[in-house]
């Protein structure tokens, strides 16, 4: 079967050195629709036994001082 000559492969520019605007991501809550969760023990000695070690992601995003 021969190849159409027609079609054309899409070329997508990637580095343009222009900056890319990211608009976060808002929405409008009542403060009363808000529910805070204080305290939510994990026990990262099962998780690690488990096979999910989640101390060494908490010390790579610098987050250990809030566990």
């Amino acid at each position: 079967m021969a190849e159409s000559s027609s079609h054309q492969a899409s070329v997508i520019q990637i580095d343009t050195d222009s900056s890319y605007f990211v608009k976060p991501r808002t929405m409008v809550l009542d403060k009363e629709d808000l529910i805070v969760q204080v305290e939510s023990p994990a026990d990262f000695i099962e998780l690690k036994r488990q096979g999910v070690n989640i101390g060494s992601y908490l010390l790579y995003q610098e987050l250990e001082g809030y566990f």
